[in-house]
Parts: structure tokens; sequence; C-alpha cells
């Protein structure tokens, strides 16, 4: 099955995003780190988020948003453009839209117009593929997500994998 889905449209790995790991794993915990990490810059208070309602198949698998992703202004922009899935396919890239994204200060957004253009040089199915590895437990292979701190199967202290960025405390 393609995980074409998980290649957002404004470049992040939905497959490494704690809101999409917190479902898949049955996991309240990476909620708590998400919010712990970047919940004062997220334009929804926490407390209107729970495991119950947070339920995400990736940007564009036409199922299931987060409240984020319902919201996000890049992927209206994209769904308002009938040929564009992602920026790159835009004639416009990089656009202010998404040059505000990428240095907005939340860590998993800064490395967005890289992933894209890293997306266009080696293809879609090479990106996601390195970032299915680059988010895995390097001790045992489980899928993490981008504030994982340790892993939740094997209990392994992660690396920092947002190498321009300090580590979310």
């Amino acid at each position: 099955m393609s995980k074409e889905h998980l290649a957002a449209n404004c470049g992040i790995y939905c497959g490494a995003c704690s809101l999409y790991r917190a479902r898949r794993d049955k996991s309240p915990q990476f909620l708590e780190e998400f919010m712990k990490a970047i919940g004062d810059k997220l334009p929804v208070p926490d407390e209107k988020l729970n495991l119950d309602e947070i339920d995400c198949d990736g940007c564009l698998a036409g199922g299931r948003l987060t409240p984020f992703c319902q919201a996000c202004k890049i992927r209206l922009c994209a769904k308002q453009k009938s040929d564009i899935n992602r920026c790159t396919e835009c004639k416009d890239f990089p656009c202010s839209l998404i040059t505000d994204f990428n240095n907005d200060g939340i860590p998993h957004h800064a490395e967005a117009i890289e992933n894209l253009i890293d997306m266009q040089v080696i293809g879609l199915e090479s990106w996601i593929s390195e970032q299915e590895k680059l988010w895995q437990c390097p001790a045992c292979g489980t899928s993490i997500h981008w504030y994982a701190r340790i892993c939740h199967k094997c209990q392994t202290v992660q690396p920092d994998r947002l190498p321009r960025l300090s580590p979310c405390k």
C-alpha cells in the first residue's frame, strides 16, 4: 500500500506526527509530550485535545484530520488549486505561506522546505522510505514521533532527529 498520504502538502512527514502516532499506538503519553513540547505555540488549546478526539489519517489521505490539519492554511491553499498536492508543484513556491510556516518556531515545521525539495530530488517514494527509517527507534524499530525522547516500546533514549534545532525540553 502506498504511503504517499503521509507526505503532507507542506513537506512534513505525517507518519512521525505525535498526534498521528498517539492514536495509532494508543498512547496518551505522545499527546502529552507533544503538548509539552509545543502546545504554547499552537492555535488550539490543549484542553480541547484528548486521545478520543484525535484521529488523523494523514494530510492527503482524504479522511480524518486533526484540528490543526483541518485549519491548515497550506493544506487549504493546495486544496483550492486542483492540480496541486504539495507546495513544490505550485508556480509560487516558495511563497510566504510555506516560508512563514517553515520559520514559525515549531521544530517539526523547520524542515518543511528542505523536505519538499528532497521529495523532488530523490522522488516521493524514496523520501517516504527515508522518513520511515529516520523516525524508527534504532534499537527496536518501533515507529516514534517527532518529540519522543524515549522509545515507548523498549525505553531506549532517542537521538535528536531535528538536527538544526535545539532539543525540546
